[in-house]
Parts: C-alpha cells; structure tokens; sequence
C-alpha cells in the first residue's frame, strides 16, 4: 500500500468538504501493521481455498439452514450452475420475503463459462409494487442462460426438497419486532408470522409458502409480461480511477459528487439482501433491494410482502490489472457508492492477496453528509492519527461502531493459475460455506 500522509488545515475552510474528503482518504490509506481487526470474529472472509463450491449466505443460522441441502442441490450434477442460481434465488425469496420481495430491484453479476454478464431489473412504473421485478430477472436468467427448464419446474422440484418450516434468522426476528404493529393488521402475514399477537422469534420457524403456487401467480395474471419490465445487461461503464495500468468499471461515476436530493434516494433504500454461489469458474452475486410500504400488503394468499422496487440500483464495481480482479457490491447504509470511492483512494489497485484485500475492507470507513454536514466515522477502526485529523477540524464528527456492507469476488493470480473466492465484510453477519 501507498501512504501519502500530507494536508493543509488553512485550504479546508477555502475549498471546503470536496478537499476534507480527498485528504482523509489519503492519510487513511492502511498498512497490515495498523490495521484493526475484530480478533473474537472468526468467521471467515474468503475461501482459503479454491473450492469448486462456496457459498455467502445471511448468517451462521443460514448456513445451518443450507447444510443439508447441499448434496441434494448444490453439489450435485443433475442441475446446471445457472439452475442452482435460479434455486438459491428462490429459496432465499422464502426465506425473506420482507428483503427479497417478488417485487424488489435485483441485480446480479454472472460469470459463465469465463464470460461476465450484469443486469439490473425493475419494473417500468417504480411506484407498481404488484409487480414481480425479482422473478422476471430469473425468469430471464433461465431463457438467456438456460432454457432447459423453467421458474415452474425449478418450483416444483424445491417444494418436494425443501424442508416444510424455515427458521427465523436474527434479521428478520428484527425485522418482525420492529413492524409488529403494522403486520398484525394484514391477516395471512400474522397467521405466517406470529403466535397469537406475538411475533415469532430467531428460536422459531414458520411454515414455507408453496413456491410453485408464487409462481403460477407470476405467469397466470400476466404479471410476467416483458411489457411491464425493464431491465439493463452489461451496463458497467468505465471510469477513470487515476491510476495506470488499472481498469475500473462500475455502475455509478465515481468522480461525481452526489447531490443532496441523490444523497436522500439513497438514504431511502431502507432494506437490501445478498447471496452468492461460486462453482469452479463460475459465479452468481446477487442482491435485491426495495422499500417497505405500509399498510402491510401481501400477493394472494402467500406471505411474500409487496414492496416498491428501490429507485436507484446498489452500487457495484469491477476492479482489474494484470495481477487481480475484484468485483464488489456496497450494499448497506446511507450513500453506499462511498465506500467503494474510498477504496480506490486506498489503492485497491495495488492489493495482491486475499489477506491485503482482506485487511482494506476492515479498514476504518468514513461516510460525508450533507444537510447538514458532518462525517460519520469508525473510530474503534482508525488510526490515532486520523481521529486526531478530524477532531482538529472544526467539522463535527459522529462516532458509529459500524458502516457499510460490501461483498463480492475475487481473484488473485497465484502462480500458474488463479485463485477465486467469494468475499464477506466483517462487519457483517454474513457466512461463507467452502465446500467441496
């Protein structure tokens, strides 16, 4: 890593927040002997190695949920890779149906066969929570990708395999206190989720909902009309990063300062879910994202939740040079795409290891607000010479114990061939299974 650890206090109250923002990024640049780690969190963050399957899921209870479905699902060869994908899509839908909605944004990232696809689907009208935005994109997974078998079939075959009750994980226990009020009044969903007036708790399950039935709802109302829908393919453009010999696509301009109004649509995007699954070279990163409506409202008789699709996709990017290839989803909190500016600021581009990556993501992260302005800051996580940075700066300073959330892939060349993992953030509760 390179540290360029220079700045000038008297340019801050001439240039203002733009040149704050630049000179913390520099100074902040980490080294593996400062950074700081959480030492009890030993989960972890990459695939030691490369496994033909790896798969990131929400939690430790998730994974247990996932265990024995893996020889049944995931490792064996009577499906193909894109139909796994299309699976894992939906199971996780059952699992959370507050956060993978049928009406939530969802873009993924594919690697097939060596070649990288990237889309990002949602409906036509962002305010029609009726329709399904998170089901057409694996409607379009399967007849792009895969054509051999439908949504109706990869249902069928679920019903008949998964288990009959799904455990409530700690999120969604969360999710359940926090609109407890709300979800009583819609009956299907407290019939699904509580015990009399008591919502059902991380110790509990509830039962699964038919995923053939959802599916049926999908096609039968014409709901899947391509009409309705739109969707990008391949939309990662390429951004200048400054650096040389170093290639950055995302789906955002990363040297463009959000506006406020920018800022709060960001700030709206309230619930986001991810999950991925890596088999040999290939890979399928995914993360829905929507915003809860109230009154609770529910599709039919199922207990999956209408949402509105979020009005703005979730920051990703793909970072190369000759030595590495990461590919990275910010996923969490306010005006997510920052973090991934920051981390071309921490020259991401000169990372070479699983461990370097590793130590950047740990790294103290930062966040600028507007309206008003002040700095959101992981002190727990930063330098002493950072902290005393910002408290010499008449800027006021807010001390969080954690921001952002940022999975993907990478890879890393290792000799005569390179090494693939998924990437989970310590921050989070994120799992990563490493199979086979």
């Amino acid at each position: 890593m390179i540290s360029r650890c220079f700045f000038f206090f008297f340019f801050l109250f001439i240039v203002g927040c733009n040149f704050l923002t630049k000179k913390v990024e520099s100074m902040a640049t980490p080294k593996a002997s400062e950074t700081k780690s959480d030492k009890s969190n030993k989960k972890n963050l990459y695939c030691y190695e490369n496994n033909k399957i790896q798969l990131l899921v929400e939690d430790e209870s998730t994974q247990k949920y996932y265990r024995p479905l893996m020889g049944n699902i995931f490792e064996t060869k009577k499906f193909s890779f894109i139909q796994k994908a299309a699976m894992l899509s939906l199971i996780e839908m059952s699992r959370r149906p507050d956060e993978a909605s049928p009406s939530a944004r969802l873009q993924y990232f594919l690697r097939l066969n060596h070649k990288d696809y990237y889309f990002d689907f949602h409906p036509k009208n962002l305010v029609d929570e009726t329709k399904m935005s998170y089901l057409k994109g694996l409607d379009i997974l399967l007849k792009t990708f895969d054509k051999s078998k439908t949504l109706n079939h990869l249902a069928d075959t679920l019903d008949q395999q998964l288990p009959k009750n799904i455990n409530i994980s700690p999120d969604f226990e969360n999710f359940l206190q926090t609109y407890k009020i709300e979800l009583l009044k819609n009956d299907a969903l407290s019939e699904s989720f509580f015990k009399g007036d008591e919502a059902l708790t991380k110790h509990e399950s509830f039962k699964r909902i038919n995923l053939k039935k959802l599916i049926t709802l999908f096609n039968s109302e014409n709901i899947s009309n391509d009409s309705y829908y739109e969707y990008s393919q391949n939309s990662l453009f390429k951004v200048d990063s400054g650096h040389i010999n170093f290639a950055l696509k995302c789906n955002f301009d990363i040297n463009k300062e959000n506006t406020i109004k920018e800022e709060q649509v960001l700030i709206d995007q309230k619930k986001s879910h991810y999950f991925a699954l890596k088999e040999g070279d290939n890979f399928f990163i995914a993360v829905s994202s929507a915003i809860i409506q109230k009154p609770f409202k529910n599709y039919s008789t199922t207990y999956f939740i209408k949402s509105r699709p979020s009005p703005v996709p979730l920051p990703i990017c793909q970072f190369n040079n000759s030595e590495q290839e990461i590919i990275l989803f910010s996923s969490s909190g306010r005006n997510p795409s920052q973090h991934l500016k920051h981390l071309v600021s921490y020259d991401i581009d000169q990372v070479d290891s699983f461990q370097s990556l590793g130590e950047l993501l740990k790294f103290s992260r930062h966040l600028f607000l507007s309206n008003p302005d002040r700095i959101l800051y992981e002190s727990k996580r930063g330098r002493k010479s950072q902290l005393d940075f910002f408290l010499s700066m008449n800027f006021p300073i807010y001390h969080v114990e954690s921001l952002g959330d940022i999975i993907g892939v990478a890879a890393f060349k290792n000799g005569k061939h390179d090494d693939l993992s998924l990437i989970v953030d310590d921050r989070s509760k994120a799992r990563l299974w490493c199979g086979l």
